[in-house]
């Protein structure tokens, strides 16, 4: 795609919108969502990214801002909200002679918002400048060493904010290639590889990476993987590097700051921040950054050990202490133990009731075909204290996850509540 053309397309694409306060951006192919939002851009009409295409959080986000305009490539349609829908990009060609100039934006402050998962409640919006979301995605391209022969493809949907930087922003700055596809299934993912230039570079999520690796597949040359979303095990980045031959790098970030450090799974726990990113308090309980990006200072949700300017150590999620009887452990580790005992394949352990601070308030839900709960339990006891074993265990054949590979708190919720209804 030629940069004329592009801007003859979001030209296109920007005169052809309905007048709206708001457009929600639903748009698969990932280049008809970068003409979308561009053309949202160029008319001045903050762009909405719901955290999923759920009818039920797309309806809840047009009502919290009225006005909204469903922009979508696709036929479906969510009931009760007007649509608007893409043509084809391919239909969209400029005259000869016919050349644009690029437009003057707006900067204004909501150019795009972009929401929480919902992983640990209801989604929450964020603001962003574009000029922000431009400067720290160039962070990022710089850090991975991402230019103009650099290939992408992403198993992430650009609504989010990992993949809105990795494969919309950084290809806008850089002039990067993005595959339009969003593959999922390990030969998609292989497929879309082998169509790219190299060097290529894949971003994607632990749980992509595990479905890639038990795949056997013999695959195409990738400079580097960059995973994110989820922690990475060491284990996993180790056979992905030997069996893709590839480097595997993590990112950290929020939607509220977008990514700010990484790191090379393989080679320490250490994580180093981006250039101009560096943190404000050094208190693990109240980290919060600070970046030439960003509008002013971030709390982080994360409990973070600074090394020292440049680099620090994740200690877990803020908030996640659990205090049973006098004795203190994190959901994090308590969610490590779990997951490290042979014949658990993924599980979580969650507190089902925040307000509940009885000892038995625990719960965990897991996939472990040939374990039962009296073994898991027998299992748990020589790792961990007694107090801090799930009272409620739910065995399911997998857990529910989104389009990024998170486990939304409230589907967590649904299976405890469904198992209660099944009780006798």
């Amino acid at each position: 795609m030629s940069h004329d053309a592009f801007l003859h397309q979001v030209a296109q694409v920007a005169e052809g919108i309905p007048e709206a306060g708001y457009l929600i951006n639903l748009c698969e192919d990932r280049y008809r969502f970068m003409l979308s939002l561009c053309a949202a851009l160029v008319r001045d009409i903050p762009t909405l990214l719901p955290p999923n295409r759920l009818a039920s959080t797309v309806r809840d986000i047009a009502g919290r801002y009225p006005g909204s305009l469903v922009v979508t490539d696709q036929a479906e349609r969510v009931a009760g909200l007007p649509h608007h829908r893409i043509e084809e990009p391919g239909r969209m060609t400029p005259a000869p002679g016919s050349a644009l100039q690029v437009p003057v934006l707006a900067d204004r402050p909501d150019a795009i918002i972009a929401f929480t998962s919902g992983s640990t409640g209801r989604s929450q919006p964020h603001p962003k400048r574009w000029t922000d979301q431009m400067l720290c995605s160039l962070r990022a391209a710089k850090r991975f060493g991402i230019g103009p022969d650099t290939s992408i493809v992403a198993t992430v949907p650009p609504q989010h904010m990992y993949g809105l930087e990795l494969s919309v922003f950084i290809p806008l700055a850089t002039g990067a290639a993005t595959h339009a596809e969003r593959p999922f299934f390990p030969e998609d993912i292989r497929r879309a590889l082998a169509e790219s230039d190299a060097p290529r570079i894949l971003v994607t999520t632990p749980v992509h990476l595990d479905a890639c690796l038990k795949a056997g597949l013999a695959w195409p040359e990738i400079d580097r993987t960059i995973s994110a979303t989820a922690p990475l095990g060491e284990d996993l980045a180790r056979a992905i590097e030997s069996a893709l031959a590839t480097r595997v790098h993590e990112i950290y970030g929020c939607t509220e700051a977008g990514s700010i450090a990484s790191r090379r799974t393989i080679e320490c726990p250490v994580w180093q921040w981006y250039d101009g990113v560096r943190a404000t308090d050094p208190e693990p309980e109240r980290a919060q950054i600070e970046a030439d990006f960003l509008p002013g200072t971030i709390p982080l949700n994360d409990r973070i050990d600074l090394i020292d300017e440049t680099h620090f150590r994740l200690l877990g999620r803020g908030g996640d202490m659990v205090n049973i009887g006098g004795k203190r452990a994190s959901l994090a580790d308590l969610n490590l133990t779990l997951n490290a005992i042979p014949g658990v394949r993924e599980g979580i352990v969650l507190i089902p009731d925040e307000r509940d601070d009885s000892p038995g308030r625990l719960a965990a839900i897991l996939v472990a075909p040939g374990l039962d709960r009296a073994e898991l339990v027998a299992r748990l006891r020589e790792r961990i204290d007694p107090v801090f074993i799930p009272r409620r265990i739910l065995f399911v054949d997998a857990l529910p996850r989104n389009e990024v590979g998170k486990t939304p708190r409230q589907w967590l919720l649904e299976l405890l509540r469904s198992e209660e209804i099944r009780r006798p």
